[in-house]
């Protein structure tokens, strides 16, 4: 390796900068500062000293456009790692930045003080605090609750309120009972919910719970035991005894009464909407509970027929078969060997495994819940 000696008067983090790029040439370099040089490190390593607090809020400043770069995935956004960026470009960024900090800073103050709101939460527009039973302290919502308390709170218990308007006491009833004022304009008092925003809500006997979006657009499954949407009555959908009361196979919560839309994949095992985009996002395209595939894979399928007649099998593996069991359409088949899978021969998926009587043994059992 190469050494070179650098006699110059530039500020020494710009020195270094210039450094490291040789020396991750594999160059070593020792660095020898001339007298005014020396001076200028040694006042620049006293300014730092003294404001350390202030460097480390620069330093997070400037890291935190590649958070946003990150975080927004627009074509028009790729170019701000370029050097020849102009002024005009880099505040715009900043700005936008500074004014998404901005509304995070005010989520954060409006969760922090929730409970001291006169029309509601975070969670819910309303005009009464709850008396909860469990503690006998006052809350907004059962969420609120919940995020402040180590035990749960089951609205249905509710017997107690306090109206936010004139601070009066009273049981649980849809209108103040002393100034008269609506506790919200939709008010359930089956579930004791009370919201002020129109969400469509409407109450589902057979669910035990209030839900939003309309009852004329879901219809109540007597099997799976909860609402579905209008078109999954025409079009057909797998039925699974009292699915809705299971937990998501992904978070392990509950998604009968979770505030998270769910989603309902072919296979008819609900996940939450959110858990469903992390799978995707990190590569899991099959069902945690039944290994289905969670979305049309057909385009995949060809991808990797494709390559199958690109990479030929070897002359002592082209007699080769095996039993397998397909996690798509539950078929089992004799299937030719390749290295890039074992092809369903009734479907055409590459979903599919050798291990045939486990899998049969639990479709079976499937069946006979549902």
């Amino acid at each position: 390796s190469s050494t070179f000696i650098l006699s110059t008067l530039l500020i020494p983090p710009k020195l270094y900068s210039f450094a490291d790029k040789f020396s991750s040439a594999g160059c070593a370099i020792r660095i020898q500062l001339s007298h005014s040089a020396e001076q200028a490190y040694k006042s620049e390593v006293n300014r730092i000293a003294s404001s350390s607090s202030t460097l480390s809020t620069v330093s997070s400043e400037r890291r935190r456009p590649t958070m946003l770069r990150k975080s927004l995935s627009t074509p028009s956004l790729r170019f701000i790692g370029d050097s020849n960026v102009s002024v005009k470009t880099s505040s715009l960024i900043d700005d936008q930045y500074h004014q998404r900090a901005e509304e995070d800073d005010q989520k954060t103050n409006s969760s922090e003080n929730a409970p001291m709101q006169a029309d509601g939460c975070v969670h819910y527009k309303r005009f009464c605090l709850f008396v909860t039973p469990c503690c006998k302290k006052f809350y907004k919502c059962r969420f609120c609750h919940d995020e402040n308390e180590s035990h749960h709170f089951d609205r249905k218990t509710l017997t107690e309120l306090i109206c936010a308007e004139c601070n009066a006491r009273q049981k649980v009833q849809e209108r103040c009972q002393n100034c008269g004022t609506l506790f919200g304009k939709y008010t359930c008092l089956i579930c004791n919910l009370f919201d002020d925003l129109d969400k469509q809500q409407y109450h589902c006997a057979e669910c035990g719970i209030c839900r939003i979006g309309g009852r004329e657009n879901f219809f109540h499954c007597k099997v799976c035991n909860m609402c579905l949407p209008m078109q999954m009555k025409t079009q057909g959908h797998r039925c699974i005894e009292n699915i809705s009361r299971s937990h998501c196979p992904v978070c392990l919560g509950d998604i009968h009464t979770s505030r998270i839309p769910c989603h309902i994949p072919y296979c008819g095992h609900l996940l939450h909407g959110t858990c469903f985009d992390q799978l995707l996002e990190f590569g899991h395209y099959t069902c945690p509970v039944c290994q289905m595939s969670l979305i049309d894979m057909t385009t995949l399928w060809e991808y990797l027929d494709i390559q199958a007649k690109l990479i030929p099998t070897p002359e002592k593996y082209e007699k080769e078969r095996f039993h397998i069991f397909c996690n798509d359409c539950h078929k089992t088949s004799k299937a030719k060997f390749h290295f890039i899978g074992l092809k369903c021969c009734y479907c055409g998926a590459y979903n599919t495994t050798q291990n045939v009587q486990k899998r049969l043994s639990l479709v079976a059992d499937g069946r006979s819940t549902a």
